[in-house]
């Protein structure tokens, strides 16, 4: 009982123990964030030690979350459960005041809700995109349904446009690595930015730019996740829908599910679950690499397989209806891109024409 000279050493010799668990930095920064005012909780009552700590002390200070939702409380009680069973098991504590405190019970995956949005509401959130950083925000969730904290710090040089297909990696919870095949329209919407010179000119664009640009410069190393959070509200504001980015990235899951027959084996892939049953909550009624080039295909536009659109009734089966409106009776953009021109929308189009002309004249 003598190892540690307070609680706060005791946390470091704790978080010590976490590093070489190989828990990644985001993961103890949330046992700090809730270990460290524990540790003020209890000075203010005068208690210094991990030994004098009580399960009183313990269910006091979890007793701040009762209100909360369930898997905000079971957090707590995990992170509390796990420090205290590490100084129990390394005899710095003779008893564990955590031992009879239980996580709350939680849904499991096939009772939990889908909080999503309608395709056309994802069509009203193009729309209503302005800035690159919108329009890229917008895309990446709805077209590969990343977590926003990787959204939030995948870079141009994780983006490979010259493999066959291209490509995108994203560093996912837990520090797990996925990469994934691009869509054939989102690969048209950077080929764009890329023109626009979001990223610098494109012939030497800045491999360590965020693939979503700042607006100001980054405060740290790591981007917070906040950045995608304000991007998707502004959005759904203007756009008049209640949107927040999980909600697109179960749009995303939907809409993957909708246009390729059930698919959870590739969308589980995708989605970067670990287990089945959690990929199984987006289905709602299987490879690897292999599994999820498939999402190379997947359109926001109403395209098919091969970005024709499916207009004719032999294709409405198959394939969802356009979220975009009919370019019937447009005036050309005059917009020249190199790609070809069905493998962006046509809404798109203008919209990003019309960026890439602003870069243009905001550069000379």
């Amino acid at each position: 009982m003598n190892r540690v000279r307070d609680l706060d050493h005791a946390i470091d010799i704790f978080e010590g123990e976490l590093a070489r668990r190989s828990r990644t930095p985001a993961t103890r920064q949330k046992y700090r964030d809730v270990l460290y005012p524990f540790a003020d909780f209890l000075e203010r009552q005068a208690v210094h030690q991990p030994y004098a700590v009580t399960a009183d002390h313990c269910r006091e200070y979890l007793n701040r979350w009762i209100d909360s939702a369930p898997a905000t409380m079971a957090l707590y009680v995990s992170i509390l459960t796990q420090f205290f069973t590490f100084l129990f098991e390394e005899e710095i504590i003779t008893e564990n005041p955590m031992a009879r405190i239980k996580r709350p019970r939680l849904r499991r995956p096939e009772e939990l809700d889908v909080v999503t949005i309608s395709s056309s509401e994802v069509g009203e959130l193009f729309r209503a995109a302005r800035e690159w950083d919108e329009i890229l925000c917008i895309a990446l969730l709805c077209y590969l349904g990343p977590r926003r904290t990787a959204a939030a710090n995948a870079r141009r040089r994780d983006v490979d446009l010259e493999r066959d297909p291209p490509t995108i990696r994203f560093k996912e919870k837990g520090g797990k690595v996925i990469t994934k095949p691009l869509p054939h329209e989102l690969v048209g919407i950077i080929r764009a930015a890329d023109e626009a010179g979001v990223w610098g000119r494109a012939a030497c664009f800045a491999p360590d730019a965020y693939l979503i640009p700042n607006r100001r410069a980054p405060r740290g190393r790591t981007r917070s996740p906040k950045v995608i959070y304000a991007i998707v509200k502004r959005l759904g504001d203007r756009a008049g829908v209640d949107v927040h980015p999980h909600a697109l990235r179960a749009a995303f899951a939907v809409n993957y599910l909708d246009r390729f027959d059930g698919d959870t084996y590739g969308l589980q892939k995708l989605m970067g679950h670990r287990r089945p049953e959690t990929t199984q909550v987006y289905l709602r009624r299987h490879d690897d690499f292999k599994a999820m080039e498939k999402v190379r295909d997947l359109s926001w536009g109403g395209h098919g397989a091969r970005g024709e659109p499916a207009t004719t009734d032999s294709c409405r089966d198959e394939t969802p209806a356009s979220v975009f409106p009919s370019s019937r009776g447009m005036p050309p953009t005059g917009f020249e891109p190199v790609f070809e021109a069905d493998t962006v929308p046509t809404v798109l189009l203008s919209k990003l024409e019309a960026l890439r002309e602003r870069s243009s004249r905001e550069r000379a």
